[in-house]
């Protein structure tokens, strides 16, 4: 079956669209690990404990819904755990780390608690889309929930509004699609360092709501951070 060619007005729509796709860009190398706060895992959704785990003493998680306590003992996936402190603070010198990878074709997310030391244990494995979508959840990013396309060693979101049409000139931009062309720049080039964004407006629509596309390509490893995650949603918010 012959494919259908685009007419001669389609072609100079799409050309026009392309001129007036506005693009922020960096490309640098991402980050094999993360270093993030405690707060970072608590926003996720889990408790950081120490303890007995099968009679050793180690480091773990529990989820924050299990409300784990001091002095409680209880068994998870086969071992036994006996929780002698809730942690509300990282002792001196130790560290979380966070390591993005790819695993039966898609994004995972691996944790570990690094003691002064130097000495490091795992405390979970989990997909990266799955642990995102949680974390979106219970943080209130109402906007990265929406947008959340795929995650992989990246994440991409789409935030699409209304139809599309003539595209706007850069002369002829909302000043607060300007901004966030600003502000997402700013972005990539001072945090993350790699990424892309895009941005393609069509002006309003007959209800006076604006009409754009824009899509948002960030290393996975950087949206764990909370502060980061905080700032790419408030401006996909900025944009309705």
């Amino acid at each position: 079956m012959a494919r259908k060619k685009l007419s001669a007005e389609e072609l100079q729509r799409r050309h026009q669209q392309m001129l007036n796709t506005f693009v922020r860009e960096a490309w640098g190398e991402i980050p094999a690990e993360r270093e993030v706060k405690l707060r970072s895992l608590k926003a996720w959704g889990f408790d950081l404990l120490k303890g007995l785990r099968g009679g050793a003493p180690s480091v773990f998680v529990a989820p924050q819904e299990a409300r784990r306590q001091k002095g409680e003992t209880y068994e998870a996936e086969g071992e036994t755990y006996e929780v002698q402190e809730v942690w509300q603070s990282l002792p001196k010198g130790a560290k979380l780390l966070i390591r993005v990878g790819l695993e039966e074709r898609r994004g995972v997310i691996r944790a570990y608690y690094r003691h002064a030391f130097g000495e490091e244990e795992h405390l979970f494995t989990l997909p990266a889309g799955e642990l995102l979508l949680a974390y979106f959840k219970k943080r209130g990013f109402g906007k990265l929930l929406e947008a959340f396309l795929s995650s992989g060693l990246t994440t991409e979101f789409l935030q699409k509004r209304g139809e599309g049409g003539k595209a706007y000139d850069y002369d002829h931009l909302p000043a607060k699609m300007r901004r966030a062309l600003r502000e997402a720049g700013d972005l990539l080039r001072k945090r993350t360092r790699v990424g892309r964004f895009t941005l393609v407006y069509f002006g309003k629509n007959k209800d006076g709501d604006d009409r754009y596309i824009v899509t948002w390509l960030l290393p996975t490893i950087h949206l764990f951070d909370v502060d980061i995650a905080e700032r790419v949603d408030k401006l996909l918010a900025a944009l309705d």
